[in-house]
């Protein structure tokens, strides 16, 4: 498989890399001119290209034809993650990158151990777009999804309820009498995870009360970050997808 560099300028032609791609290109992947990538766009585009400089603050690439492709999921799928520590939301956003999620909403929620004031929010947003687009860029993905900025459960709920019907919102509950299995799915989805310690009553049933719907995933109880990734492998397996 070809390296994989995401630019937002992709037109036939000679190309100049900004410096972080540069860098990445010449320095970590030690490309040499002569050497084929492929350049995408975030927004379905991708083309091929050979390197003609690799100077490691501006390299230079002659792209080919440029082509829209999809390898999006037949389901649109935004995952709501309520703040998890460690390096535990940095698996969330690769593996739910990978696995086709379109949009990804941090959460601080009631019982989120993490605690992020606004300068260390947007730090941590700028992070893990960086994650977003390195695992658009590994598995293949032309788009990238979106990282939305920290959010309330209540702004999270209210974000759901303003998107158009026909839409499907389902919150994780080991309680709930509902399988994803059987869980019905009309429009896009919005998934909601809790924290380590879950979500409280009263923030479950503030996405009840709008219509999100409680789900379960069977007999045994997933850590936090293992939930999105198992959720969207079993809505790709239910869509036909794998």
């Amino acid at each position: 498989m070809l390296p994989r560099i995401l630019t937002e300028a992709l037109e036939p032609g000679r190309l100049t890399l900004g410096a972080a791609n540069s860098h990445h290109l010449s320095v970590v992947l030690r490309a040499r001119p002569g050497d084929r990538i492929v350049i995408f766009d975030g927004h379905g585009r991708e083309g091929q290209a050979v390197i003609v400089s690799a100077d490691k603050a501006a390299a230079v690439v002659e792209v080919d034809a440029v082509e829209t492709i999809t390898r999006e999921s037949p389901q649109i799928i935004t995952v709501v993650q309520a703040l998890c520590t460690g390096d535990k939301m940095d698996w969330v956003v690769q593996k739910s990158t990978e696995l086709g999620a379109v949009r990804i909403i941090p959460v601080a929620a009631a019982r989120s151990v993490l605690k992020l004031d606004p300068a260390r929010a947007k730090k941590r947003m700028e992070h893990w777009s960086a994650i977003a687009v390195s695992a658009a860029a590994q598995c293949g993905r032309t788009r990238v999804p979106e990282i939305s900025p920290l959010m309330s459960v209540n702004e999270a709920v209210a974000d759901w309820r303003s998107q158009p019907d026909p839409k499907t919102g389902w919150i994780l509950d080991p309680c709930s009498p509902e399988r994803l299995s059987t869980a019905a799915m009309h429009g896009p989805i919005t998934l909601m995870i809790g924290p380590e310690a879950g979500w409280t009553d009263q923030e479950e049933s503030l996405a009840q009360s709008v219509g999100i719907k409680g789900v379960q995933l069977g007999p045994r109880i997933l850590r936090t970050e293992t939930v999105a990734a198992a959720v969207l492998a079993a809505v790709a397996l239910r869509c036909g997808e794998f």
